[in-house]
């Protein structure tokens, strides 16, 4: 979700930039096709979150009705050649996208604590912040954030680029009053990338770029 004024919905590193220290991928932008969303994520029955080290400090959002769905993320060998720690780089990045889209549209604090465990803490606090701009505009996200044409790239033992193309078309913001879409936001298929780093043990998206590029497909 962009939108060109007013309150920003999924710009993190546009609008919150002074929340991150680095914005933008490292490997060319890819393009992508419409008619081939990369659907890796899926759901089963609710579960427990799991704990977080540092969620307890995040900024906080009303409670919600039920608990986040697990999350499943589908081997993609396209992506990943097979490649083991590719796959772990990858499932943390379709679970970000995963858990963001379900804070945008719930604006539930359940989902923090799930999202913050394949996050940085400067990049769980601008998601977090970014729903709470949708709560105070009375808006929340419809549908999921879905990619596809993604590239992995390990920069090095601790670090790797994930570009891609995010399906934006079918994931955006609406008026909680009547459902109409926010009309400042520009809807599309957009190039995309991210950072993650490992830290503790575990692949963690340390920023998150969206860009006004159009895939060409």
């Amino acid at each position: 979700m962009r939108r060109a004024t007013g309150v920003q919905a999924l710009v993190v590193c546009s609008t919150l930039s002074v929340l991150l220290a680095a914005c933008g991928g490292r490997v060319p932008l890819p393009t992508g096709d419409p008619a081939a969303a990369h659907h890796v994520v899926t759901s089963t029955t609710s579960a427990p979150s799991p704990t977080t080290t540092g969620s307890s400090s995040l900024p906080t959002l009303p409670g919600g009705s039920s608990a986040p769905p697990t999350t499943v993320v589908e081997p993609d060998p396209a992506a990943t050649a097979g490649n083991p720690t590719k796959q772990i780089i990858l499932t943390a990045y379709e679970t970000y996208l995963f858990d963001l889209s379900g804070l945008d549209d719930t604006l539930n604090k359940a989902y923090i604590p799930p999202l913050a465990a394949v996050t940085t803490y400067r990049l769980a606090e601008a998601s977090v912040r970014q729903a709470a701009a949708l709560l105070n505009a009375h808006e929340h996200g419809v549908g999921t954030l879905h990619d596809d044409r993604v590239t992995v790239v390990e920069v090095s033992s601790t670090s790797a680029d994930i570009t891609d193309c995010q399906d934006e078309n079918d994931f955006y913001p609406v008026e909680n009053a009547d459902g109409a879409p926010d009309a400042f936001v520009q809807r599309g298929y957009f190039a995309g990338a991210a950072q993650l780093v490992f830290q503790g043990g575990h692949w963690l998206v340390d920023v998150f770029t969206t860009t006004r590029v159009t895939c060409t497909f």
